[in-house]
């Protein structure tokens, strides 16, 4: 309803009003506030969200991987688990090819670990490309932990 023409500094007020009350509704929604955006940023309670959600991930996919690596070769292992017995066991992996010397493991959410994969094959496919030499390992696993 209308209660009649407002003023100015009358409309400012209640603008401003109304983006102070939604900006704290968005505040209380989830207790990291923005500062899970960026893996270097610390809530005001000293924590690093990012960290945690990894950890989370890493934990409810309840899967082990080991690593060991040697003077010339290395051995990677980890578990097969399968969802559901209507999925294929073999097609279930948390193993991938990036190029054909170089793999990955990953443990966690499926979705983030084909995501990583779909853009380190393209990280490599693109350094190929413009150097004419495959991507060094190195410079890989930096690209990745950027």
């Amino acid at each position: 309803e209308r209660l009649g023409p407002l003023c100015s500094s009358q409309r400012r007020s209640g603008i401003a009003a109304r983006r102070t009350q939604g900006s704290q509704e968005r505040m209380a929604r989830g207790s990291s506030a923005g500062y899970d955006r960026h893996i270097t940023i610390f809530s005001p309670e000293g924590r690093l969200y990012q960290v945690e959600y990894a950890f989370k991930a890493i934990k409810t996919s309840g899967l082990t991987s080991v690593g060991v690596r040697g003077a010339d070769s290395c051995v990677v292992l980890t578990q097969r688990k399968v969802p559901d017995k209507l999925y294929d066991p073999e097609s279930v992996t948390n193993m991938y090819a990036i190029t054909p010397n170089i793999g990955l493991v990953m443990t966690g959410i499926v979705p983030d670990a084909r995501a990583s994969v779909k853009k380190l094959r393209e990280e490599a496919a693109k350094f190929k490309f413009n150097n004419g030499y495959d991507i060094p390992v190195s410079y890989l696993a930096k690209r990745a932990a950027d």
